[in-house]
């Protein structure tokens, strides 16, 4: 019977009114950080903006120029200004968004002031009209520095690209009222200045996000930890503890230096590889798995015929405790109707284990701090496991896939 059927089975189970437990998303540890998607978000928003601004500001800015500044200003403004700008869109594509992103930021005010003054230093006559172009989105590059830097840092540079833009409409324009350009840059900094307070905002809301993912990262690290102490706890109450309290009630007692011999061994075992070089049979092995699961899970046993191999203890203890926690997080968060299944197969050199079910699944690009067990516990011990790996398939909507497989190395 495959893990299909099961979940067939157990989907008409559900209309006769079967319950079960609730799966969200993973943590995925390694990817992307929250960080990293708002920055990606962010620039790619800003991207548009540039290109909508390039598209309002160019022709306007060609028409001011024509007369008033050299020739080649038109050329030299769309690659200082804008090329920042569109960059912003392959931040997308970068291998550290974050890293990127905050580098392209920090470009577009300084080519934002460069290209101001350039053009005072450019000029080649006087227009009766101010030259406004520049004040149409100066406020943009501010609110790209509001990704890298902190939010002061960001309001400086609004007013120091508003200053620029409102020099541009001065510069070659002796008639222009001065004072009416100073209102305009005022209102252009008060009203792009709530932008870059939400910019600044949402990006330490990602920072903060990252920094309790890490923090929880923690604590069930360390909790997988007490668990590896409790077995060693266990070694040595079982085996060394009781050897001693044997030597006590009778020295004399020849099981008292076989039980020694025996403690001295599993602690050569426990420090060699925490005893990973035990061996045992695949039916002890299926055993150590089918215990880890609930009773009220299906689940599939295929061994191949004859087979009488020999398993790494490690290999047994691995498995079950992520096929255990895989079990856990899907009967807590599949939902209410879910049927979860587990199939078993040992083939020789290689052992895969499943855990399915047909919940309401997950987006695994999605980070959540609930959901760091599943990558602690099941991805890091299959991860550390030589010849071991643990894969994860979800999307909303169609159930959870956890696949986990031991190849002999």
């Amino acid at each position: 019977m495959t893990v299909g059927s099961l979940l067939g089975r157990g989907a008409r189970r559900r209309t006769e009114g079967a319950d079960r437990g609730r799966l969200r998303g993973e943590a995925r540890l390694g990817g992307p950080t929250d960080s990293d998607r708002i920055v990606i978000v962010i620039s790619t928003i800003l991207g548009v903006g540039y290109l909508v601004y390039a598209g309002v500001s160019l022709p306007v800015m060609i028409e001011e120029a024509a007369g008033v500044v050299a020739g080649w200003y038109p050329a030299f403004c769309i690659v200082v200004v804008f090329a920042p700008g569109l960059a912003l869109f392959g931040v997308r594509w970068a291998r550290r968004p974050a890293v990127v992103g905050s580098a392209v930021a920090l470009a577009c005010p300084a080519a934002t002031l460069v290209a101001a003054a350039v053009w005072v230093l450019a000029g080649t006559g006087d227009s009766v009209d101010p030259a406004v172009w520049m004040l149409d989105f100066a406020g943009l590059p501010a609110v790209a520095v509001a990704v890298a830097r902190p939010m002061r840092e960001a309001l400086v540079a609004l007013v120091m690209c508003k200053a620029a833009a409102v020099a541009v409409a001065l510069a070659h324009s002796p008639t222009t009222d001065v004072g009416a350009m100073m209102r305009e840059g005022a209102f252009g900094m008060l009203f792009t200045s709530a932008f870059v307070y939400i910019t600044a905002m949402v990006v330490r809301a990602g920072s903060a996000l990252d920094s309790s993912r890490c923090e929880a990262a923690d604590l069930t690290a360390v909790g997988v930890r007490n668990a590896e102490l409790a077995r060693i706890d266990g070694l040595i109450h079982d085996h060394v503890i009781s050897t001693l309290v044997a030597v006590t009630a009778d020295p004399a007692d020849p099981r008292v230096v076989e039980a020694a011999q025996a403690a001295l061994a599993r602690l050569d075992a426990l420090a060699a590889d925490d005893g990973d070089d035990e061996v045992i049979a695949e039916t002890e092995l299926v055993a150590r798995i089918r215990t880890a699961v609930d009773p009220s899970v299906a689940t599939v046993v295929d061994v191949s015929r004859d087979l009488d191999g020999c398993y790494p203890v490690a290999v047994g203890r691995s498995l079950a405790e992520a096929v255990g926690e895989a079990v856990r997080n899907s009967r807590i968060h599949a939902g209410e109707h879910a049927e979860c299944v587990v199939a078993i197969e040992v083939t020789g050199d290689r052992v895969a284990v499943t855990v399915a079910d047909d919940g309401v699944g997950f987006d695994p690009s999605t980070v959540a701090i609930d959901r760091l067990g599943l990558a602690l516990s099941v991805r890091r011990r299959m991860g550390s496991l030589e010849g071991g790996r643990a894969h994860v398939r979800s999307s909303p909507g169609r159930g959870t896939t956890v696949e986990l497989e031991w190849i002999r190395p």
